[in-house]
């Protein structure tokens, strides 16, 4: 190649790499998205919650939000005297009034207005027995008539006593509907062949008392006569005081432990007293088919211990003087708590509870939150049990997730 050729060369390369560059195209710098970008960006939008929340109540509000942003989310109150607001969304009434929960997720955030209000009043429950049916019950006294509106099931088998109303839609209108079904003792020899359906006994109600003397010199409340020879009743009492109870005698509601009569808590005893009148057809039998005879399960009887003995009282009865009135089941061990990031944490390990009358139902307890271990923040996991007689106790618990144990450990402890 010639010098001439190559000078040409030279100076072509030289010429289309200014022209290259003279055409260079400027790019500006990366602007910052609007929060309103940033929302739709995660799909970051209001879910549905209810705006209304009792003192003492809680709700766990939710956001829209895709996956990958999830851990964005955090939660704030402009109000924490009214509510306040963990890091999992749960908002719990403090006192009546007006708050604004606010989530955050990067620049973006979505309110929800709360209000709480004042909690209305808890009725307090006193009896052990299942129910059911009611819509029933409800019609067959509107419409009325010649009929009475119970009839009763006792059975010897698994000692329960179930009402029964009738289905004013069947053509016989038989007494199938159970109402109630209730735990009681009944005779230690069984007056009825177990699954044997000729040797059940049929009788009806006959007269009330409120109390008995009976020849064993113990007092019954709420006796309710079946034929001449047997009756519903409660447990014995040492004299006519409701605060004299037999406490060995009521324990043994649920058994076969009495000479010959049926017994009930005051609140079953007093149910059957009350809503049960002369006339009322009883039949007695021995079966262990539920699906007829105890539709309604087995309820347990509320039992004294130790601790509960001293009070002198069925923990069933309303009486103004019955001790029980303010009792409720008591969940131990769910105390604030300290978690490192990461850790695994077992919601349920070391509570326990106690019935209303002293005895452990640990394994009822249920949980109701979620803690997420691999984000920083305040939790709060609530404690809930049932015992027999429904009632029920809640407690609170704070959980705090942390890369700093240390420092709230040592503030716990000191």
């Amino acid at each position: 190649m010639s010098v001439k050729i190559r000078i040409i060369s030279a100076l072509l390369l030289c010429a289309l790499l200014f022209s290259l560059s003279a055409c260079a195209v400027k790019l500006d710098p990366p602007r910052d998205m609007t929060a309103e970008q940033e929302a739709v960006n995660m799909g970051f939008s209001i879910a549905d919650y209810n705006g209304r929340i009792e003192v003492g109540g809680y709700e766990f509000l939710k956001v829209n939000i895709k996956l990958d942003y999830q851990d964005e989310v955090k939660w704030s109150t402009n109000n924490p005297a009214v509510a306040v607001v963990d890091s999992n969304g749960r908002v719990d009434g403090v006192k009546a009034g007006k708050a604004t929960i606010t989530a955050h997720a990067k620049s973006a955030t979505i309110d929800y207005d709360i209000e709480v209000v004042k909690a209305g009043k808890t009725a307090v429950s006193y009896s052990t027995a299942f129910t059911g049916n009611d819509e029933h019950v409800e019609v067959n006294k509107m419409v009325g008539g010649s009929k009475n509106l119970y009839a009763i099931i006792i059975n010897e088998h698994n000692c329960t006593v179930t009402v029964f109303t009738y289905d004013i839609n069947s053509k016989e209108q038989y007494y199938n509907k159970a109402v109630r079904t209730m735990a009681c003792s009944t005779g230690e020899r069984p007056l009825t062949k177990k699954n044997d359906k000729k040797t059940w006994i049929s009788n009806e109600i006959t007269e009330k008392s409120e109390w008995v003397l009976l020849s064993d010199d113990k007092y019954y409340r709420y006796a309710s006569y079946i034929g001449e020879e047997l009756m519903f009743q409660s447990s014995p009492y040492k004299s006519q005081d409701e605060s004299t109870l037999i406490v060995e005698e009521y324990n043994k509601i649920g058994t076969h432990a009495t000479a010959k009569n049926i017994r009930l808590s005051v609140a079953d005893a007093k149910w059957i007293y009350d809503n049960c009148p002369e006339g009322t057809e009883i039949r007695i039998i021995n079966s262990d088919d539920q699906s007829v005879y105890y539709p309604l399960g087995v309820p347990n009887s509320m039992k004294l211990t130790e601790n509960s003995k001293s009070l002198k009282y069925d923990p069933t009865d309303n009486s103004k003087e019955n001790p029980y009135n303010k009792l409720k089941p008591v969940i131990s061990g769910a105390e604030y708590v300290a978690v490192e990031v990461g850790k695994g944490l077992d919601l349920l390990q070391g509570v326990t509870a106690v019935d209303t009358c002293g005895n452990d139902i640990t394994s009822k307890i249920n949980t109701d939150g979620t803690v997420n271990v691999n984000k920083e923040g305040k939790y709060v996991v609530s404690y809930y049990v049932t015992d027999d007689m429904n009632r029920t106790a809640r407690v609170d618990r704070e959980i705090i997730v942390t890369d700093n144990i240390e420092a709230f450990t040592t503030a716990s402890a000191e």
